[in-house]
């Protein structure tokens, strides 16, 4: 667990990176060499300082997400190039209502984004979870835990990328009593998949 300071259309296979795709890991790596550069090497406290959670540590069939999302939604969909650029397999649908989709995995209203992701195994990804964190969950389920959710839509969160802007969000695990904060994520790089 990571505690980090604050009917149906499918998609085409992922053909490797987008050239967006490309252009973020690019700019990831900057932020990473600048950050480097200004003597800020120190890991969070709590946070993985290796590749914990890597998609290669990780079961394949375990990345498999079903999206539940309307179709008009560019911010989900940016959420799913966010997920295929770090090793995720996609399968987008459409449900006639997305109400039945909530209440179908039992995602309570104050838990609620604009998608739902769902892998093989059951588990629910909520809204715009960056990879990592989905990825450090997956390699080391909490006894208990159902997935994750980052309610609402904070700016810049993968999807919600709005420049250098972020809102301070929670990312919450969802357990079948209720849920507690798995994450806070306060600047951006903290959303980064360790490298």
């Amino acid at each position: 667990m990571v505690s980090t300071a604050p009917a149906a259309a499918a998609r085409p296979a992922s053909r490797g990176p987008s050239r967006r795709g490309l252009l973020l890991l690019t700019g990831l790596g900057s932020m990473s060499l600048l950050a480097a550069c200004g003597g800020e090497d120190e890991v969070p406290e709590g946070a993985s300082a290796g590749p914990e959670g890597a998609a290669g540590e990780v079961d394949p069939a375990r990345l498999a997400l079903t999206v539940h999302k309307d179709p008009s939604c560019g911010c989900c969909d940016g959420w799913v190039s966010h997920a295929e650029d770090h090793g995720f397999s996609i399968t987008v649908e459409h449900p006639d209502s997305l109400e039945d989709v909530w209440s179908r995995h039992d995602i309570p209203r104050k838990m609620q984004s604009c998608h739902l992701a769902v892998n093989p195994d059951g588990d629910v990804f909520v809204g715009h979870v960056a990879a990592r964190f989905v990825l450090e969950y997956l390699a080391d389920p909490p006894r208990g835990a159902r997935g994750l959710s980052v309610p609402a839509m904070p700016v810049g969160t993968p999807g919600m990328e709005q420049g250098d802007q972020l809102d301070a969000y929670d990312v919450l695990l969802l357990t079948e009593g209720g849920s507690s904060v798995f994450a806070t994520v306060t600047e951006p790089s903290q959303q980064q998949v360790p490298a």
